[in-house]
């Protein structure tokens, strides 16, 4: 990961989407006799075997917009919706009843830190089985962060960076990694180069997952392609994938946590989201992921009341402007920009109001969040006086990048905060641009202004103002050229302090300064993330980071 998560919602380009959703395989509706007559009729027809010989009676029926590249997790920073099932990591996140979050054990049971905070003595969960009935060990933790850090097309590096002689894997010059002691089949140490308070938070992600060294290694070039020699811990077993058609997840028997309550998953691909949309109706899907269905949210809400499963999305949409642009060196400039944009209002034309308006860098639900941060008012009159005294009484032109794969949604946001714009006098162009070109010149620093969504990876504070505003290379990275070094080097800084309450009073002070003082970039918001679940299907909850990978195990399905 950092997964660098742009939020593409839309149902025209849904088969370039980031993020996968899920679905499902009854009713949607049960108070409709002929839809649940369908359902039921369907769930019949869709008993049978798979080619490898899977029987997918009674699993569960949820899809994909478009197929997976790997379950290899170490080389995609997109397709988690497998990793989660198949693999485990040394930690989890879990959410609880106050709707916070926190660090929970996971293959690790147990773990201490040193009063340094430099290392981790962790320590196993003993008897946890494979796939491939190997016990996990030690030896498997290390082979699997060796191999995050050094295979070839590794993607996932970032959050492992941070330990001893993770350098030198990445550069090539050693083949072992130096922070990584074994003390026996159940205990190791991992030494940091320096301390770092995210390094568990770190370790959730899906792309930290653990792998076997046996399998692994045997498999070769066909590991997260090839199902038969896929192996991990996890609640489910990849036992069948038909490209462009589905993947089919087998309950492991073995489990530690006890074997899941669902025989199986039948994951269909479904590029067109309308026939998703018909086939939930029709009882063909269990669950829909309504991020990809905008336009039925009301409609679904209105029909299934009862049926429509919401959580926060932990992420924040953002507006950008360019620092090294002119006339964005002014900070008057940008306070202009941040109060002339109503974000409120778009988040009620686009979203129906589904979410919240964001004042910083870190959105609700994330550790450190600031609920008292000052409110971005929306003030078009004082934004022209703020013009006026920064030399612009008659406004600016500026360009607005847009990403041709982005959704509909997107595109209306832009056209919105174009016209929002020009009530204050700055002239925007929208200028469009194909994905690869859209990246190429945000990386290379010299996009005017976009708009964004970044979502939680793991849940710290450092995932988010890290990326945009802890290095000169980051910021740049991100088109927005933040000059202030003293402010990047005490975000390196923050990164390293060992008290919990010192470090998250430096972030939310950080936070305002760069938001609040220096109007660095535009917060808009955070939205909501509804999915609408068959009346069969119990303990579905959103992904603690509102994210569209489902994880299946604590589901079940009723008759």
């Amino acid at each position: 990961m950092r997964k660098r998560f742009r939020l593409i919602l839309a149902a025209a380009a849904a088969a370039s989407l980031l993020l996968s959703g899920c679905g499902g395989s009854t009713s949607g509706d049960g108070s409709d006799a002929q839809t649940e007559q369908a359902g039921n009729a369907e769930g019949t027809e869709s008993a049978g075997s798979t080619s490898s010989g899977t029987d997918t009676s009674g699993f569960l029926v949820v899809p994909l917009v478009a197929d997976i590249q790997t379950a290899d997790v170490h080389k995609t920073t997109k397709d988690y919706e497998i990793p989660l099932n198949i693999y485990d990591r040394l930690v989890d996140i879990e959410v609880k009843e106050d709707g916070s979050s926190e660090i929970v054990p996971s293959l690790a049971e147990s773990w201490e830190i040193s009063g340094d905070a430099l290392t981790y003595t962790f320590h196993l969960r003993q008897g946890v089985k494979f796939h491939n009935g190997e016990e996990l060990t030690a030896d498997d933790v290390e082979y699997s962060f060796t191999r995050q850090l050094s295979v070839e097309g590794a993607v996932n590096t970032d959050f492992l960076a941070q330990i001893k002689g993770a350098s030198q894997l990445l550069e090539g010059t050693a083949d072992q990694l130096e922070g990584f002691e074994t003390v026996d089949d159940y205990t190791f140490t991992i030494t940091l180069s320096e301390p770092y308070a995210g390094f568990l938070a770190c370790l959730s992600t899906p792309g930290c997952s653990i792998y076997n060294r046996e399998a692994t290694e045997a498999a070769g070039d066909q590991f997260g392609l090839d199902p038969s020699v896929t192996v991990g811990t996890g609640p489910f077993r990849l036992t069948d994938w038909t490209i462009n058609d589905q993947l089919v997840l087998t309950r492991y028997e073995d489990y530690w946590k006890g074997p899941s309550e669902l025989p199986g998953v039948v994951i269909r691909i479904v590029p067109d989201t309308e026939t998703q949309r018909m086939m939930f109706e029709s009882g063909e899907l269990d669950v829909v992921d309504l991020d990809y269905l905008p336009d039925a949210v009301d409609d679904f809400t209105t029909r299934y009341p009862d049926q429509i499963v919401s959580g926060p999305r932990v992420g924040t949409t953002y507006f950008t402007m360019n620092q090294n642009i002119e006339p964005f060196q002014d900070v008057r400039v940008r306070k202009a920009v941040q109060m002339a944009i109503d974000r409120q209002a778009i988040l009620d034309a686009l979203y129906g109001g589904r979410g919240q308006v964001e004042n910083g860098i870190y959105p609700h639900g994330l550790y450190g969040f600031n609920s008292s941060l000052p409110e971005i008012t929306y003030d078009p009159e004082e934004a022209k006086a703020l013009l006026a005294e920064a030399g612009y009484a008659n406004g600016f032109e500026m360009q607005i990048a847009a990403d041709s794969s982005a959704s509909d949604a997107t595109n209306q946001a832009l056209e919105i905060i174009q016209a929002q714009l020009g009530e204050i006098g700055i002239q925007a162009e929208i200028q469009n641009m194909d994905e690869s070109t859209w990246l190429a010149t945000r990386n290379s620093g010299e996009m005017g202004s976009f708009m964004s969504t970044w979502t939680a990876d793991y849940n710290d504070p450092d995932n988010f103002i890290y990326t945009f505003f802890g290095t000169p290379e980051n910021t740049k990275l991100r088109s927005l050229n933040y000059s202030d070094t003293e402010v990047m080097e005490r975000v390196q800084k923050a990164r390293t302090i060992v008290d919990a309450d010192e470090r998250i009073a430096e972030y939310q002070a950080l936070e305002e300064k760069i938001v609040t003082e220096d109007a660095a970039w535009v917060p808009m918001y955070s939205r909501t993330h509804s999915f609408a679940v068959s009346k069969r299907v119990q303990g579905f909850e959103v992904p603690w980071n509102g994210l569209s990978d489902c994880y299946f195990y604590g589901l079940s399905l009723s008759e």
